[in-house]
């Protein structure tokens, strides 16, 4: 079984996308974005109805057929999009506002089912947890999400999608840099900290070799390094320690938040990030640095974003256009990023 959780106080972050599951039954059933796991380990689909060939081992993720439509008005924002992404095989999305990219994280995280298609994710032990964000069919409460839940097994080598905005968690700097994998003792965020227009998660996909058995956690000299790696390790005398609590959001500015958020990539070491502007308050010396750490761990990352240095850390760009209303041709298309690449954005 798949669980998905968010805490209560983000369920406004989603009205948009939530109010559209109460009339759920008045849609095309049809209409639905399809997302299902492999657990690569036992080759066996979750949803129960067929096999896997051994090729696909060392792929992540696969969107086939995949249309977007905003839930209220149906409006599609990309068409019939296929894709894979591989082990290493770093992606770059681009396009104007408003083109469906961010849109096109939702529909990976579970968030926006509207539409039609099918997204599968190939994981271990994909029978594990998946934290962070609700599922269209299940509107949180405080009944049922009274905050964050620590997941059964916290191996997170699985799937890790980053905002813009990181979620900061009250607690310690060490639990700050521990969440979500090894979640014991987070107290969620306040309301007031909620960001403004992002999505407010760092969700993985828990996969531990062995249910029940938790991965090593980090010793403080494996945290002091990786801050030391994201270029934050200063902020250990700024603030004493690794067990000074602070309110984070506020102590921390947005391009130290988002080094934080990298930090917890490389402890956690998933083998798929997805990136929605998450370096957009930085340097473009820090960028590159953050890039060469997450690649060197071995981590596959897709990135949305617009700025042109994003271009150098990827193979391959996904470009998706603004839809024209008045048509069903495809509005995207995927091309290697190479030398030639390079030498035309050089010219622009």
């Amino acid at each position: 079984m798949i669980t998905v959780l968010i805490p209560p106080m983000y369920a406004g972050e989603f009205d948009d996308i939530l109010d559209n599951s109460s009339s759920k039954d008045l849609s095309d059933p049809s209409e639905e974005i399809n997302l299902v796991y492999y657990d690569v380990k036992s080759l066996t689909l979750l949803e129960s109805n067929g096999s896997m060939a051994m090729d696909q081992c060392q792929k992540l993720l696969d969107i086939e057929n995949l249309t977007l439509l905003t839930p209220k008005s149906k409006t599609a924002l990309i068409w019939d999009l296929s894709l894979e992404i591989y082990e290493k095989d770093h992606l770059l999305v681009t396009g104007p506002s408003g083109s469906g990219k961010t849109s096109l994280l939702r529909a990976l995280a579970g968030l926006w089912s509207t539409g039609r298609g099918k997204i599968t994710f190939y994981v271990k032990g994909a029978e594990d947890h998946l934290l962070g964000a609700a599922p269209l069919e299940a509107t949180p409460s405080q009944d049922t999400y009274p905050g964050v839940e620590q997941p059964k097994s916290k191996d997170s080598r699985g799937i890790f999608f980053l905002p813009q905005r990181p979620y900061m968690v009250l607690g310690t700097l060490r639990q700050q840099l521990l969440y979500p994998t090894w979640a014991e003792d987070v107290i969620p965020m306040t309301d007031g900290d909620k960001p403004d227009g992002t999505l407010p998660f760092l969700m993985g996909v828990s996969t531990s070799e062995n249910e029940g058995e938790n991965p090593r956690k980090p010793t403080t000299d494996d945290i002091i390094q990786v801050l030391e790696d994201v270029r934050l390790g200063y902020i250990l005398s700024r603030f004493n320690s690794l067990d000074s609590t602070y309110e984070w959001s506020s102590v921390l500015s947005l391009g130290e938040q988002q080094r934080l958020a990298f930090a917890r990539l490389l402890l956690s070491k998933p083998n798929l990030v997805l990136l929605d502007e998450s370096t957009s308050a930085l340097d473009e010396a820090n960028e590159a640095h953050l890039y060469q750490q997450i690649e060197a761990a071995g981590i596959t990352y897709v990135s949305i974003g617009h700025r042109r240095t994003l271009y150098g850390y990827h193979n391959r760009l996904l470009h998706i256009s603004a839809a024209d209303p008045n048509s069903t041709q495809r509005n995207w298309y995927i091309e290697p990023i190479n030398q030639d690449t390079m030498y035309n954005l050089s010219k622009l």
